[in-house]
Formats: C-alpha cells, sequence, structure tokens
C-alpha cells in the first residue's frame, strides 16, 4: 500500500511539473475567437441571410470546421446585447426569433471590414488545419508523447524489458526531428 502512494505522488509531483502548479498553466491553444469577435461574426452571417440563434451555432460549427460552436449560454446572450445595441431586429417566425441586420448593424460592419477579414480567415485556418501548423500544434504533440510515455513507463514498471526500444524510437525520432528542421534551415 505504500508503494502504491509513493507512485502516485510521484506521477501527481511529475503532472504538476509539466502543467504547472494546480494543474493551471502550461500553454493553451489559442481560442478560435478573441473577445469581441463573435459579435462581428454574428453580424455577418445575419447579413447573408437573416437567422434564427440554433442556426447561427451550427453555421458557426461549420465554417470552423467543427472545432469551434459557441454554446446557447454565449450565443443567446450575444443575441441579445446586439439586438440592445440596436445592430439586429429580431421577428417571431414559426415560433423562432429569427434575426435581422439594421442599418446600424451594417454600419459596424464596414467599420469593422479588416477586423471581420481576420477573423473569417482564422476560421478558415480552423476548418483546414492541414494548411497551416502552429507552435501549438508542436506543443499539443509532444505533450501528448509525454504523456503517453509516462503512462507506459508507470504501468510497465517493474518490468523494464521494453525500455530499451522505446529508448531506441526517442533517439529514432529525435534525429528524424533534427533531420527535418535542417531540411527547412536549408
Amino acid at each position: 500500500m505504500m508503494y502504491h502512494r509513493q507512485r502516485m505522488r510521484r506521477a501527481a509531483q511529475t503532472y504538476m511539473k509539466m502543467r504547472g502548479q494546480h494543474g493551471r498553466g502550461g500553454y493553451r491553444r489559442r481560442r478560435p475567437l478573441d473577445h469581441g469577435d463573435l459579435r462581428l461574426l454574428i453580424l455577418a452571417l445575419i447579413q447573408e441571410e437573416p437567422r434564427h440563434g440554433y442556426d447561427l451555432m451550427n453555421e458557426i460549427e461549420q465554417r470552423t470546421g467543427g472545432t469551434y460552436k459557441p454554446s446557447p449560454g454565449v450565443m443567446y446572450p450575444a443575441l441579445s446585447v446586439l439586438e440592445d445595441q440596436g445592430f439586429v431586429k429580431a421577428k417571431k417566425v414559426e415560433g423562432k426569433r429569427v434575426f435581422n441586420l439594421t442599418e446600424q448593424g451594417e454600419a459596424e460592419l464596414e467599420e469593422h471590414a479588416d477586423t471581420l477579414a481576420k477573423i473569417e480567415e482564422r476560421l478558415e485556418s480552423l476548418a483546414n488545419p492541414e494548411a497551416e501548423l502552429h507552435p501549438a500544434d508542436i506543443r499539443s504533440a509532444s505533450r501528448r508523447l509525454r504523456h503517453t510515455l509516462f503512462k507506459t513507463v508507470t504501468e510497465t514498471w517493474p518490468d523494464t524489458s521494453s525500455y530499451e526500444e522505446i529508448v531506441e524510437i526517442l533517439n529514432q525520432a529525435r534525429a528524424d526531428i533534427v533531420k527535418a528542421a535542417s531540411k527547412k534551415a536549408n
């Protein structure tokens, strides 16, 4: 029993070192939308055609390739704020609140056209993740590798028969990474 507690404590300490204190910290992937971007995106989608909240959530999910879908707890308050600001106007159609863009909403979109273009570019990159790799992708892959390695080593301990093969695989992976980086540098 004591051995199990020590092993679990060691595993928790290692996890904390990887993630930061109290499980927080570390690198987080950039949010799909920055503060204020959702309202511009909503206005742009409503400009295309009148929409209701559920339709907006699904359209955003589709445009991000399924990587981001705003929750109802985000979407409906955002629509209420846009309505209060006079950017959209709601009307009941078949029991649903369908939103239309007002002249103020169109002016807001024109004023922030450059920001909207950046938002649409970011959504496009989310929909096509192969098109562009970011440092966050490398960090994520290395974190998954560390997790798998740590889990494998702790689960197979004290049987160390596979350790030599694991070390060989890691050394080969390191060599491949250095080789790939040197190709890119030349």
